[in-house]
């Protein structure tokens, strides 16, 4: 037999606190069930502001990653030897910068 995944929870809130949830629910856009998971796993709020900013950083990290692809298809087209060496040096500074965008990604999340 299968292990459910969610087991329903039943509990009685003081209505200060259940409008508190529920109304922030409403202000991010989630369920109310998720709200209360949410905070029992973090013991605070959900942070819409922070959602937003990871999912920020890893546009920018797709977009790094477009560079250093475009970087990488003007070196195999090149045979400048000089302009292949500053390219290479780009596309390690661009690798960098998505391990440095991937590490503050992993610290945000929740």
């Amino acid at each position: 037999m299968k292990k459910p995944r969610r087991i329903q929870l039943i509990t009685y809130l003081n209505p200060e606190i259940h409008g508190r949830i529920t109304s922030h629910a409403k202000r991010t856009n989630m369920s109310v069930s998720k709200v209360a998971e949410r905070i029992l796993e973090s013991g605070k709020f959900p942070d819409k502001s922070l959602d937003q900013a990871i999912l920020r950083l890893l546009e920018i990290n797709a977009d790094q990653a477009r560079l250093g692809n475009l970087l990488l298809k003007g070196m195999n087209e090149t045979a400048d030897g000089h302009m292949v060496r500053q390219m290479q040096s780009l596309l390690r500074d661009v690798r960098q910068t998505q391990q440095q965008i991937k590490a503050c990604v992993a610290e945000l999340k929740p």
